[in-house]
């Protein structure tokens, strides 16, 4: 059975949700890395948070909207997830060591370029050409 179009659109918004918080994270980063302002890593925990609760979102939409995406999104939306842990992890590990703070930089950069790569999967669905 086919999930219904409002499902499937507010799947593909989550998933582009997702990919401004990536983006927004980064911009806080700089904030506070370049000493402008260093109230930002408050706001960027709290993003962070925020973050991780919208993913799991995201899971429940992608399984949800599963016969729909012939990408299997829902497992790349569980990857991201388990990225997007690890990463909260690392950030709040950072605090009191430099080891994981020099994680957290290249897996947030790869975060951003796997979520975009989930958003424009999501957004070329309806492009493809139908199943036989």
């Amino acid at each position: 059975m086919q999930p219904s179009r409002g499902l499937i659109s507010a799947f593909k918004g989550v998933c582009h949700l997702v990919t401004f918080l990536v983006l927004l994270q980064a911009f806080l980063a700089g904030l506070f890395i370049s000493g402008e302002q260093i109230d930002a890593v408050d706001v960027h925990e709290m993003v962070a948070n925020t973050m991780f609760i919208v993913v799991l979102i995201q899971l429940v939409l992608a399984f949800l909207v599963r016969e729909w995406s012939r990408f299997g999104l829902w497992i790349w939306v569980l990857l991201l997830l388990v990225m997007t842990i690890a990463q909260t992890g690392l950030g709040y590990a950072g605090r009191d060591e430099s080891l994981p703070v020099a994680m957290h930089v290249p897996l947030g950069v790869f975060i951003f370029g796997f979520s975009m790569l989930i958003s424009v999967m999501a957004s070329i669905e309806d492009r493809l050409p139908a199943r036989e």
